[in-house]
């Protein structure tokens, strides 16, 4: 094969990671020729970490994420929204919200009825987790990994370590890390590890993990997927890295905090925050603030999310400013667009 030289050959190759021996070929006709290929597939063998080597670090990697819900809502003929036109078009976007809660941004989804759903997720499962994972490292006993899924799937955001699911999946925790491990590998969990706002030390033995994106949310319930949606915009918003958990030696907890320098954006999520659960809410960040100095919380940000609001009486604490969720990830994207600097978001 041989490119005219007068002419640029663009290759594109999907799904040859299921070739044997397709990194070679790929590298002896990058080799011999000055032409752009592309690869393009769908399972954890296209991961740079496999094949560079045999490429010889000739890789530029992109990883494609479902739809953003403002990718959702922009699908849908909503975009550029401000504040006036959210609250104009509120029951609307409303309705988006909730099915994109339910079923998350995978473009295939959008518009297929609630059973084509369930049959695509369902399908997509089986393809990662049978196909995928339990092909490619030979996994002896794959209910054991399915069930490490499910167990995830349902507990989204609960604090765990190795030796805590080890005890209740009757597994060594070297397995379960293991496991863990290529469920993360490819994209169907996500982990983050626990903050200590004492010491300011990243603790990886204590660790929450969400799933992947909203379409996996369908065992939970509606506060766990809640808080994963918040999860998947803040990794989108300020990547996977910066984006950790707080929790003291008295077991409060707050639900995310990003690491800006030596600033804190803090994020508390609750599904319905109402009289009696109010304080509870408040108190996890109020903790954190003091450990804080004045001159910190000045330019830290504390941010209670809310999906509804029952309260009677609308009381806040000082320092921390209470939105609904919809409106906190519409009203920072539309402020994030006009300037992406991370110090022009003050109201969070």
């Amino acid at each position: 094969m041989k490119s005219d030289p007068w002419y640029r050959l663009y290759l594109f190759f999907d799904e040859i990671q299921n070739i044997p021996g397709w990194e070679k070929f790929v590298r002896t006709v990058y080799d011999s020729q000055d032409d752009d290929i592309y690869v393009t597939g769908s399972n954890s063998r296209l991961l740079s970490g496999d094949f560079s080597t045999v490429i010889g670090g000739r890789v530029l990697e992109y990883q494609l994420q479902p739809f953003t819900f403002i990718e959702f809502l922009d699908f849908h003929g909503y975009s550029q929204l401000d504040l006036y036109s959210i609250n104009e078009q509120k029951t609307e976007l409303n309705r988006l919200f909730e099915t994109y809660l339910e079923s998350g941004g995978f473009c295939e989804t959008i518009i297929l009825s609630d059973q084509q759903k369930e049959i695509y997720r369902q399908s997509l499962i089986d393809k990662i987790v049978l196909k995928d994972i339990i092909g490619r490292y030979r996994i002896q006993k794959p209910d054991i990994i399915q069930n490490l899924f499910l167990y995830i799937a349902r507990n989204p955001g609960s604090s765990v370590s190795a030796a805590k699911l080890s005890s209740v999946m009757g597994i060594d925790d070297k397995t379960v890390s293991l496991f863990l491990s290529y469920l993360n590998n490819v994209f169907l969990l996500r982990k983050i590890d626990k903050y200590q706002w004492k010491t300011r030390n990243i603790f990886r033995s204590q660790r929450k993990y969400y799933l992947s994106d909203n379409l996996f949310t369908h065992l939970c319930l509606e506060s766990r997927r809640l808080e994963n949606f918040i999860y998947t915009h803040l990794i989108e918003k300020y990547g996977a890295s910066s984006v950790l958990f707080l929790k003291n030696e008295k077991g409060q907890e707050v639900d995310f905090v990003v690491t800006y320098g030596r600033h804190y954006y803090c994020y508390q999520v609750c599904t319905d925050l109402n009289d009696e659960n109010k304080k509870r809410e408040f108190r996890s960040l109020l903790n954190l603030m003091k450990y804080r100095s004045p001159e910190e919380i000045k330019k830290d940000k504390y941010c209670l999310l809310y999906l509804k609001d029952s309260r009677l009486v609308k009381d806040i604490a000082q320092g921390i400013v209470v939105k609904q969720v919809m409106e906190f990830v519409l009203i920072s994207k539309s402020r994030s667009s006009k300037d992406d600097s991370h110090n022009n978001y003050p109201d969070i």
